[in-house]
């Protein structure tokens, strides 16, 4: 059976502190090395920040959404914002590269997909995007959606 953690906050950086403690007691809860579980706790903070900032941009009265899906073999954590979307397939097309140390943005959906096992967009009905981040509890088997 699985268990279900759904956190709902204004689009303030304040509230990362929060998603990032609720990732590392679920992570740990579930057995996650502390290696996963802190490639878990970036990721997911990395996806509330494009939220707030890139979806809600950053307007208070703009909720992210954060769902935590426990299963039994895998982690699932699914991010909503509010805003208008972005073009996923295109950015994932032309994702900057990593080696480029210096540049200060671009470089989250990067890390994201090279921290999870599974990573996906879509874009919602009504409005707004949905990022899907999975990680599985025994080891790393890449299944990168693009």
């Amino acid at each position: 059976m699985a268990d279900n953690i759904v956190i709902e906050f204004p689009s303030s950086y304040r509230w990362l502190n929060v998603i990032d403690l609720i990732c590392g007691e679920i992570a740990e809860e579930m057995g996650f090395s502390r290696q996963a579980l802190n490639e878990i706790s970036i990721s997911v903070i990395e996806a509330c920040t494009n939220a707030l900032e890139h979806g809600n941009k950053c307007c208070p009265e703009s909720n992210v959404k954060a769902v935590f899906h426990s299963l039994p073999e895998r982690l699932s954590v699914e991010v909503f914002d509010f805003g208008e979307g972005f073009d996923f397939e295109d950015y994932l097309r032309h994702i900057p590269d990593p080696s480029n140390i210096d540049q200060k943005r671009g470089r989250g959906i990067y890390i994201m997909q090279e921290m999870m096992d599974s990573l996906s967009f879509e874009k919602q009905p009504d409005r707004g995007m949905k990022v899907t981040l999975e990680k599985r509890l025994n080891g790393k088997a890449k299944t990168t959606d693009d």
